[in-house]
């Protein structure tokens, strides 16, 4: 993932779209969502997204990927990893 998202300024229509999905995701997670992550593809709008608790190991991990033209957004659970348990 890249992390250059100071520089890669978001559209108001994948601003909206992000805070829609990020409220439905927000519903289903156990702690607050962190951005880990952000890449700008002519396409779409890609973001790493971490469950981030006070105390304790980090939580869930997702990619978050927000259409830049059409109403679509995908959300996909990654795996955790050893460095992540």
């Amino acid at each position: 993932m890249d992390d250059r998202s100071p520089y890669d300024p978001l559209t108001q229509r994948s601003t909206r779209r992000l805070a829609r999905v990020l409220s439905a995701l927000d519903r289903h997670t156990e702690a607050p969502l962190r951005l880990r992550g952000h890449s700008n593809t002519p396409g779409a709008e890609v973001f790493e997204l971490q469950e981030e608790f006070e105390l304790g190991p980090r939580g869930r991990r997702f990619l978050l990927s927000v259409d830049k033209v059409h109403p679509d957004a995908m959300v996909v659970a990654l795996s955790a990893t050893s460095e992540d348990a």
